[in-house]
């Protein structure tokens, strides 16, 4: 296997000058469809094996049909057991909008929004007529495995006496996840697995089924995340971070689209405030311009008092996605 080429300093994006803002297309190749997961060499992954001290085994996943009802007006989980005729043999038949419970976005889910391209510059037009870039792809590379490191933003509240809301909207400084980085000992290594608890979980787990219904019939999807700014992307990006989650329902500040990432707001002054307005301002750049999964509404809860139990921030993390092709059928569109 070659080396892979050395990740070129944040000042250097875009990588393609003829393609939109901070794009690192070409880095891996023409063709890549792995992105920032290439950083998850076999070198990588046996350092990240070291991890494993004490055999303890937590799982991230929150339900499947969670949240109940389902956010952004999507489709809510439809699970179906039918007897297989007169023998005591049961099938199970399930159908989910990929986009509830625990989920990766992949690289076909959020495109520059003005320019309309996808990792690597590719087009709708060819995500609807190919399987080209598809979440399969991960796993067909063994899927996401190597080191995690969490950042317990809401647990660093608690400890500080700091006011957070999750279930409206605010930015999670980049300030504040230094402090707790620091706090927690640790450094970031290339193809490290960022994981940022926000309390989202706990939070809409406490709710009554009506709070949970009024939380969907609001006016604006607001929600605890990560600040859209110029400072986390380029931290992102220095970092070396393979992909970044959390257990929010966005990762960074929701709305996507909000008064906080219009013209004149975090971006002012840049050339290429125009190409930003469609929001989603890290969704762009992390799927689109440099292949880096963002993982939502993650369960972190048993995560953060494991490691607040054993006093270590980094663990050994494996998580392997459906291996699903997705070919679409245009005229469906």
């Amino acid at each position: 296997m070659s080396p892979l080429p050395a990740r070129p300093p944040f000042s250097s994006l875009p990588l393609n000058k003829s393609g939109p803002p901070g794009n690192a297309w070409g880095l891996y190749g023409s063709n890549d469809e792995l992105g920032s997961l290439n950083l998850l060499t076999p070198e990588t992954v046996a350092a990240a094996a070291k991890e494993i001290q004490t055999g303890d085994r937590v799982s991230l996943d929150w339900t499947l049909g969670n949240p109940t009802p389902p956010l952004f007006d999507r489709e809510g989980l439809s699970v179906r057991m039918y007897l297989r005729g007169d023998r005591p043999v049961n099938d199970d038949f399930i159908s989910l909008n990929t986009q509830c419970g625990t989920q990766w976005d992949g690289f076909r889910h959020y495109a520059y929004q003005q320019s309309r391209k996808f990792y690597g510059g590719r087009t709708q037009e060819q995500l609807q007529s190919s399987e080209v870039i598809g979440i399969n792809t991960w796993v067909e590379n063994g899927g996401i495995v190597g080191r995690g490191i969490l950042l317990d933003f809401a647990g660093y509240c608690d400890k500080n006496g700091q006011q957070y809301r999750p279930l409206e909207s605010g930015a999670i400084p980049l300030k504040d996840l230094k402090a707790i980085s620091a706090q927690a000992g640790l450094t970031s290594r290339t193809g490290d697995i960022l994981f940022v608890r926000t309390g989202f979980v706990k939070a809409h787990s406490a709710l009554s089924s009506n709070e949970a219904k009024a939380l969907t019939e609001r006016s604006s999807p607001d929600y605890l995340g990560v600040e859209p700014t110029r400072e986390m992307v380029q931290w992102i990006w220095e970092s070396g971070f393979a992909a970044v989650a959390s257990d929010a329902p966005a990762f960074e500040q929701a709305p996507t689209v909000g008064d906080h990432n219009k013209p004149g707001g975090v971006w002012k002054g840049e050339s290429w405030e125009q190409e930003m307005q469609g929001g989603g301002l890290l969704h762009q750049w992390l799927l689109a311009g440099w292949g880096c999964p963002i993982g939502e509404m993650f369960d972190l809860e048993k995560l953060a008092k494991k490691c607040q139990e054993l006093g270590r921030w980094s663990f050994f993390v494996t998580s392997v996605p459906l291996k699903v092709c997705f070919l679409i059928d245009s005229e469906s569109m």
